[in-house]
């Protein structure tokens, strides 16, 4: 078991993801529409690979996964992850939000205590790659003071879909 984190913000709770959280995730990841940008595969295609993560999600192997939660209702609201480098100085950011949530700021609001765990664990450099064509989520980037650092492509796993997309990049103090 790894150590559990709990990241608050005034609307959320944003925790470690738990095995018993690991449905919602892949709920999220999976969908045809809310995992559209995401190099996940499609629900169809995902095999092995995500029942295994389910089973190991709370035992920490080079990512920290985390789920953000309603602090009024309880309900889910989205899952969210960082991938240190080895010296904890480079960090990467991923996530996503439950379309019941979308465009209410909470992509906003968890990747801000997001950047404040990476922060607080040593970061330097603060990178999260986004499709292009993701408009909401290139909105949250440069509302959080990301700048465009490259440009690149990435392959949705599973599919022939190639998307274009921009690596945005924070520097921390």
């Amino acid at each position: 078991m790894i150590n559990m984190f709990i990241l608050r913000t005034n609307r959320l709770v944003v925790r470690s993801t738990k095995k018993e959280d690991a449905d919602f995730c892949m709920d999220i990841w999976l969908d045809k529409e809310m995992g559209k940008y995401l190099s996940d595969p499609p629900r169809e295609k995902a095999g092995d690979t995500y029942l295994k993560w389910k089973e190991k999600v709370e035992i920490f192997q080079g990512c920290y996964y985390f789920v953000a939660v309603s602090k009024e209702t309880g309900d889910y609201i989205g899952t969210c992850s960082a991938v240190p480098s080895e010296d904890k100085i480079h960090w990467d950011l991923g996530y996503a939000i439950h379309k019941k949530y979308w465009r209410q700021g909470y992509a906003t609001e968890m990747i801000k205590a997001l950047i404040d765990f990476c922060h607080e664990n040593g970061a330097k450099k603060i990178t999260a790659p986004v499709a292009k064509e993701n408009v909401p989520s290139n909105k949250v980037m440069k509302k959080l003071n990301f700048y465009v650092e490259k440009e690149d492509t990435f392959k949705k796993t599973g599919t022939d879909i190639v998307y274009d997309e921009y690596v945005y990049r924070l520097d921390l103090q």
